[in-house]
C-alpha cells in the first residue's frame, strides 16, 4: 500500500514507466532518421568542430549523443532515465562509440569548465515546478561550460503554445491510441 501510495505521489518525470512506455512513440523511427540533419544544425549553431568536448544534457536514448560521437567529438551523456542510458550505451558499444554516460538528475550535474558546447534538446528544460530548480540546472550549465562556450536549448515559448494551445488531443501512433490532455497553468 505504501508503495502504491509512492507511485501516486511521484512525479510525472521521475516516473520512470512513464519514460519507457513512452519510448516508442517519442523516439520513431522517424525522429531517429532526423538525426544527422539536426546534429548538423546543432553543430552548425555551437561553431565547434572535433573534437571538442559536448555535454547531452537530458540525453534520453542518445540519439544526438550518438550522431556527435560518430562525428568525433567527445560526448558526455547525461540522463535521470536508466533505461535510456542502458539503450544509448548498448548503441555505443555496437558501433564502437566512446561515450561518457552519467546517470544523474539534470538540476545536480556540473563539471565546471569542462565542455566547448552543451545541448539540451527535445524540449527537456522547464519540467520543474518551482522556477529555482530551472535556475539551479542553468547555472550548472554556466558553470560547466569553458569560457567561450556555448549552450543550444531546444524548448518551445508561450507564446507558440497559445497559439496552438489545445486542451486534447487524440491521435495513433506506432498502432497505439495517444490522448493527450493539457492544462494551462497559473503562470
Amino acid at each position: 500500500m505504501a508503495s502504491a501510495r509512492r507511485a501516486q505521489n511521484k512525479i510525472w518525470h521521475q516516473d520512470d514507466q512513464f519514460w519507457e512506455t513512452m519510448y516508442p512513440i517519442m523516439f520513431n523511427k522517424e525522429r531517429w532518421t532526423n538525426i544527422p540533419e539536426e546534429v548538423g544544425r546543432v553543430i552548425t549553431l555551437l561553431n565547434i568542430a572535433p573534437p571538442a568536448n559536448i555535454l547531452d544534457l537530458c540525453c534520453g536514448p542518445g540519439r544526438h549523443s550518438l550522431e556527435l560521437a560518430r562525428r568525433g567529438f567527445s560526448v558526455t551523456s547525461v540522463d535521470r532515465t536508466i533505461i535510456y542510458l542502458k539503450m544509448a550505451r548498448k548503441k555505443a558499444n555496437t558501433e564502437g562509440l566512446n561515450i561518457e554516460f552519467v546517470h544523474k538528475d539534470m538540476r545536480l550535474f556540473c563539471r565546471p569548465n569542462s565542455y566547448d558546447g552543451v545541448i539540451n534538446l527535445y524540449t527537456s528544460f522547464g519540467y520543474f515546478e518551482d522556477p529555482k530548480d530551472d535556475q539551479r540546472v542553468l547555472i550548472n550549465i554556466h558553470r560547466s561550460l569553458k569560457n567561450n562556450g556555448k549552450l543550444v536549448m531546444d524548448l518551445i515559448g508561450k507564446e507558440i503554445i497559445a497559439r496552438i494551445f489545445r486542451e486534447r488531443d487524440w491521435h495513433e501512433e506506432n498502432g497505439k491510441i495517444i490522448m493527450e490532455e493539457r492544462k494551462i497553468s497559473k503562470d
